[in-house]
C-alpha cells in the first residue's frame, strides 16, 4: 500500500506541477486535490445551482478590520494560477472531465 500511495502521490504532484525544489506535504496535495474536484464538480453544475453562484458571488461592502481576504475561490485561483491554467481553461477541462477526476 505504501508503494501504491508513493506512486499515486507522484501522479499528482506531475499534475499539480509540484516538482522537487517546491516542497508540500501529502496532507496539503490531497487538500489541493480535493478542492480541485470539488471546483470541477461546481463548474458542470446549472447556473441555478446555489454553489454555482455562490461561485461567482462577491460580497457587497468591505470586510472588518483584521478578517482574512483570502476566499475559497482567491485560493483556487491560485493553484490553478501555480498549475498555469487559466479560468476558462480550468471550466473547459471540467466539462470534458480530464482534469478533475
Amino acid at each position: 500500500m505504501a508503494k501504491i500511495d508513493a506512486f499515486h502521490n507522484g501522479c499528482l504532484r506531475k499534475i499539480c506541477r509540484i516538482f522537487w525544489p517546491n516542497k508540500i506535504y501529502n496532507v496539503e496535495l490531497e487538500i489541493q486535490r480535493r478542492r480541485l474536484r470539488w471546483l470541477g464538480h461546481v463548474l458542470r453544475m446549472p447556473k441555478e445551482n446555489i454553489p454555482k453562484v455562490a461561485l461567482r458571488w462577491s460580497p457587497p461592502g468591505r470586510r472588518k478590520l483584521g478578517r482574512s481576504k483570502t476566499t475559497w475561490r482567491k485560493t483556487v485561483m491560485a493553484e490553478l494560477q501555480d498549475m498555469r491554467l487559466s479560468w476558462g481553461e480550468a471550466q473547459a477541462a471540467a466539462k470534458d472531465r480530464t482534469l478533475f477526476v
